[in-house]
This record gives structure tokens, sequence and C-alpha cells, in this order.
């Protein structure tokens, strides 16, 4: 598997006539096309030797065409394919066709997040491309990438602790991360990066805004709860849906304080809930918090009221889930 990026200012080999980025590393796979594009302009003098297409809509035989079309100035062209995984067999045949003799002046780039190690691209790279695996991290490894990111990208100081927590926080897409990581930069100023500045300045996933209005729940933080709701609402949290991931989040902290008093522990807890680990971690803390009987009146609460906003209550759903989370709060 090769993550070498064949285009960076330290790597001047000659251009191959193909290349096939694989993977779901997006902020990689965008860096390596970002410096083949600049190495293009740069050779050539003019983006006009840039061509981009994209498989979902543009066939195989457009694709050849634009390689073998001679590169303006005499330099080199590069042809550049999105979403390549798009393709048939047929269309990816032509490919692979083209590839037993491609144009001198050309260079063949195709995009895929995923294709099979028998796929017919991949094949067509040996003798005139090269294929580029760029895998994303998994989500455990995702803090140590996190912190890497941010020494290497933007000269911070962020520790594994801090950069566990904006995952859990901020969620596992990349690119929401990299721009977090900017407003901390900005923020912080050169210091080390805390907990408070991450808690302060970055926004929550929807399941992370959940579980810290639960915790605050748990812990009797009035305004804490209070600041939590308005967040999800003005994040655009309909009334009604908050709710309905209120009381789901209660019954799922039923069923893991049950499982919990038959014995079972954090694995099996989440096998059998079919959970991520973070969000199982996270019930049941809240449920020992919160206890077995704790956790049952604020059920008879939480069915109270969704009644009412089913008809039962005279009030607007916005001020039945003010007063709801009211009664959580004092049960």
């Amino acid at each position: 598997m090769k993550e070498t990026d064949p285009v960076s200012n330290t790597a001047r080999r000659p251009l191959k006539a193909a290349y096939l980025i694989v993977g779901d590393d997006l902020p990689k796979v965008e860096l390596a096309l970002k410096r083949l594009k600049a190495r293009i302009v740069e050779e050539s003098g003019s983006d006009l030797n840039i061509d981009e297409f994209d498989a979902t809509v543009d066939g195989a035989g457009e694709v050849v065409n634009a390689a073998n079309t001679m590169a303006f100035l005499g330099s080199l062209r590069l042809v550049l394919v999105y979403q390549a995984q798009a393709w048939t067999k047929a269309e990816k045949d032509i490919i692979a066709k083209y590839l037993t003799s491609p144009a001198p002046d050309a260079c063949l780039t195709l995009v895929a997040e995923k294709l099979p190690a028998g796929d017919v691209l991949r094949a067509a790279m040996k003798g005139h491309g090269d294929v580029l695996e760029y895998t994303a991290p998994k989500e455990g490894k995702l803090p140590q990438w996190l912190v890497q990111e941010a020494a290497s990208r933007l000269g911070m100081d962020l520790g594994i602790q801090e950069a566990r927590f904006m995952v859990q926080r901020c969620g596992s897409n990349q690119h929401v991360l990299l721009r977090e990581l900017e407003k901390l930069q900005l923020y912080a100023d050169g210091r080390r990066i805390t907990m408070e500045d991450i808690r302060v300045l970055t926004t929550p996933t929807v399941e992370a805004g959940i579980f810290d209005l639960l915790d605050s729940l748990a812990l009797g933080r009035g305004s804490a709860a209070f600041s939590a709701a308005e967040e999800l609402l003005a994040a655009g949290e309909r009334t009604e849906v908050l709710f309905y991931r209120i009381l789901r989040q209660f019954q799922n902290l039923s069923r893991v304080a049950a499982l919990r008093d038959e014995g079972m522990g954090l694995d099996a807890i989440q096998a059998e809930l079919k959970m991520k680990r973070f969000p199982v971690q996270k019930l049941m803390e809240q449920s020992s918090l919160l206890g077995t009987d704790g956790i049952s009146r604020r059920l008879a609460i939480l069915a109270e009221t969704d009644a009412r906003m089913k008809g039962m209550g005279t009030l607007p759903t916005e001020m039945e889930l003010e007063l709801c989370l009211g009664r959580l709060l004092s049960a």
C-alpha cells in the first residue's frame, strides 16, 4: 500500500502517465491533488492544461479523447477524473486499453474512494501508472492523527486527552476536525489548547450535544442543561425532535442500567446495543449517576410530556419542553 506523494516539492521525479488515487482520507487526497495541479501549472505556466471530469456523468471515451489532445504550448496535460469507481466495467476497459499506449504529454489521474483489489483500473495501472492509497485513520486512531495534524499543519500544542475530547465532541469527519483546529489556533494564539478552550469554541455534533445535556440533567446543572438545549435548537433541531432524542437516550440509559445490574461489562453491553464505544461509555457513566430509580422517575416525566405534546397539554411544544427539563432536573 503506497502513500508516497509523487508530486511533492521534495520529490521531483518525472510524472508517470497515470495515477490511481484511492482512499477515504480526504485531506490527504486533496493535498495530493493540490500539489499535482500546482506542478502542472508550474511546468506549463498555465492552468489551461488541466481538464477535470466526473465519472458519474462523463464517459471514459471523453476522458481518453482529452488525454489524447495535444497539450497547450507543448507542455504536459493533466486529465483528472473524480468518482472513478462509478464507471462500469466497459468504461474501465476503455481506460485500460488507453493505458497500453498512453499519450506521452498527458498525466491521467483517477480518484476513487474505494476500489476492490481485483478492479480493472488497479490492474490497468501496471506498467504505465501507479496506485496511491490514502486510508483514513480508524476512529480509535483519530486522536493521535489530530495531535499530529495540529503540530504539522498549524504548529499547535494539542495533548492526546484534549484530542480525544475533540473527537468525542466534534465527531469523526476529518474536514470538520481540521476546521475546528484552525478556530482553536486563532483563539489560543500559541499557547497550549485546554479542555475549556475546546468546550467553549468548538461546535459539538448533535449526539455530543445530547450527551452534554444529559450530563447536565444528571448532575442537576440547570443553567448548563438549558444552555445545551438552546444550542441544539439554535443549530436547527426541532423541538419535537429534540424531545424524542432525549426520550430515546433515557430509554437507552434504562437498558444500560438493567444490563449493568445483570453483571455485564462495557464490551458486552456495547455488543448488545450495537453502538460505538464512546456512547456506551457515556451511557454507563450517566446511568451510574442517576441510578435505576432516578432513571425510572425521569422516564415517567418524559412519558407524561410525550402525552402532553401529542394533544393532552395546552401549552406550545417549546414551553412543554422547558417544563420537562425543569422537572427532570428536580426529579
